[in-house]
């Protein structure tokens, strides 16, 4: 059964009646431009990324922490967070300026979008996966704290 729906998958994808989230380039919950990618890996292979972007038309950063490889359509425990900061400038910490948007559930494919509004501001945005267990948290976020400012 599992290899049916990965072959329709396949299908449905390549006859353009369905696109799948797989990788930073293809999220389709948030808008504008992928400002950052950081790859999670675990055994040497690719399980997890923090994809962030930035609307220059509505001045909204959006982040999301993707499933990716032996982890995509697999329940596990991830969280994607975003901030804006008091900074202006890059900077090794954030002082948070207004209040987060975060998810931290069970998901089997990504967690967010979740955004916020910080025009002239640095921002922070994290992610975690939990992989292969809940004790075991791999964890990525943008570098440095106070990064993507504008």
């Amino acid at each position: 059964m599992k290899k049916f729906a990965m072959l329709l998958a396949v299908l449905l994808t390549a006859t353009g009646l369905v696109t799948l989230p797989a990788t930073a380039s293809a999220a389709t919950n948030c808008s504008g431009t992928l400002i950052d990618r950081k790859v999670v890996s675990y055994g040497g292979a690719d399980i997890a990324e923090l994809a962030v972007y930035f609307n220059t038309s509505t001045g909204v950063n959006c982040a999301r922490m993707n499933h990716l490889g032996v982890t995509y359509g697999q329940p596990y425990r991830t969280a994607v967070f975003i901030v804006a900061c008091t900074e202006t400038s890059p900077a090794a910490v954030c002082h948070y300026y207004g209040s987060p948007d975060a998810q931290d559930s069970t998901y089997s494919y990504y967690a967010g979008p979740v955004d916020v509004t910080a025009s002239g501001r640095c921002i922070h945005a994290a992610g975690d996966i939990y992989y292969p267990s809940a004790s075991n948290k791999r964890h990525v976020e943008t570098s440095p704290a106070a990064s993507h400012c504008g």
